[in-house]
């Protein structure tokens, strides 16, 4: 969680920065020229062209990188793909750079298809086939035509061997939508606008993600593809968690499904009215249609965090119509006290500029309360226990933990914090949570 001028979270489809420009102008039904493969040739024969690739049956060009999951699941699944489908050609092509590319395979092994050709240092086919979004697929027939663009989903066997029949009328179309920017005022063209607050639909051709200025005020809030849940979540959390905490949510509803998304409470999902006979993706993709939102609200000028999130409850109370308010609970909550023998080796802030970095070995921290810091590993580190401080420290802490084994884990934080004499323990506390009730579709209680 990076606190700088804006706050950017970006989920559910992971975004390439690098290359946001134009469409290069290659359309489905355009012929490919015999392009030379280039870069740094990772796997498969160096000597390749791609036209020998798709003569031999049909080609994929996959575009992925070592630091998105669903590439790496994606790029498993070809290459037991192309075992099954001996004449299925696979190049699997990223921008980044060769030798972080080979000790990504010195971990997990090459691909079992020694005819998977993999390269990095990529510039020719990211410059010829313009995208934001990864997995991203390029689908050539054995005369050269691009026949398809997707994302990662169509990659199964099924849709490989419709490919080969020349069928790819049921392949689901990727759309990266190239002018979109989230750092500027969604689909308003006129700047002059002094207050907006707006709710919309889904739009499948965008990235999923959440935008709002510092930790104090701001005069935006702009939350696109989320679920109706978290809208309500962020004004609850006064914008400072993300990250939904589903045991400090109580749901009043006959229609809880419209609040969870579908790989949350898989079960209930096949309970409900999108269980019509139809597969699984074409499912959840209607559930995202009637559910996921985008919601924006701007504001003449700067004001309180709290002050904000104020003007988001009657828009969402009115719209969803859904009441909110809140309640304390008694829910198993982490008591964080002070060990005040060990005052001396707080690590006290030197006027540092404030932020909370987290990044896989390392957590770098300045010049934050500790309210801040725990709510920081609450989001970072997935804790759903609430943490209650009572420490009664007002001061500002600065200071960085690194891993020499592998991945920070939530316990090695917790073992530093205990050497600054900060400690938890776990105990019934009344805690504020958040109360939904959903008047369109009334539940019990």
């Amino acid at each position: 969680m990076n606190n700088r001028f804006y706050k950017i979270v970006i989920v559910s489809l992971v975004m390439l920065t690098g290359f946001m420009t134009g469409v290069y102008g290659q359309e489905v039904g355009s012929k490919l020229p015999d392009l030379s493969i280039g870069g740094a040739v990772i796997n498969g024969s160096k000597k390749s062209t791609i036209k020998e690739m798709y003569e031999k049956g049909g080609l994929i060009i996959n575009f992925w990188a070592t630091w998105c999951s669903p590439c790496l699941k994606e790029q498993k699944m070809l290459d037991s793909l192309m075992q099954v489908f001996p004449d299925l050609s696979v190049l699997s092509t990223t921008y980044e750079d060769s030798i972080l590319v080979r000790k990504h395979f010195d971990k997990i092994g090459l691909p079992k298809s020694k005819l998977m050709v993999i390269t990095a240092n990529d510039k020719l086919f990211h410059d010829f086939f313009k995208h934001r979004m990864i997995p991203h697929n390029i689908w050539i027939d054995k005369q050269g035509v691009i026949r398809a663009v997707t994302g990662g989903e169509e990659i199964n066997e099924k849709n490989i061997k419709e490919f080969f029949n020349g069928n790819v009328a049921n392949l689901y179309a990727k759309v990266d939508d190239m002018k979109f920017e989230f750092t500027k005022t969604y689909h308003v063209p006129d700047s002059m606008i002094l207050f907006r607050s707006y709710i919309s639909g889904m739009n499948d051709a965008i990235t999923s993600g959440l935008l709002y200025g510092n930790e104090k005020e701001f005069n935006r809030v702009f939350a696109w593809n989320r679920p109706i849940t978290q809208f309500f979540w962020l004004a609850f959390t006064n914008l400072k968690s993300s990250r939904m905490n589903w045991n400090l949510i109580e749901l009043h509803s006959s229609d809880s499904t419209r609040f969870i998304q579908p790989q949350l409470d898989k079960p209930l999902f096949e309970r409900s009215r999108y269980n019509n006979g139809n597969d699984l993706l074409t499912r959840q993709r209607k559930w995202d249609k009637d559910n996921i939102y985008c919601y924006e609200l701007i504001l003449p000028k700067n004001v309180d965090v709290k002050l904000a999130s104020g003007y988001m409850l009657p828009d969402l109370e009115k719209f969803f119509n859904i009441k909110a308010s809140t309640k304390k609970k008694r829910v198993v909550c982490n008591v964080v006290s002070l060990n005040r023998s060990k005052l001396l080796k707080l690590p006290v802030a030197k006027g540092e500029t404030p932020s909370f970095r987290h990044k896989y070995y390392t957590l770098n921290v300045q010049s934050k309360s500790i309210d801040d810091i725990l709510s920081g590993l609450s989001d970072d580190f997935n804790d759903n226990i609430p943490y209650i401080n009572n420490t009664g420290y007002n001061g500002l802490l600065s200071f960085e933990i690194k891993s020499e084994k592998g991945k920070l884990t939530l316990e090695d934080v917790w073992s530093k914090l205990n050497e600054f004499g900060i400690g938890k323990v776990k105990k019934k506390r009344l805690y504020k949570i958040l109360v939904l009730r959903d008047l369109s579709h009334p539940g019990k209680g």
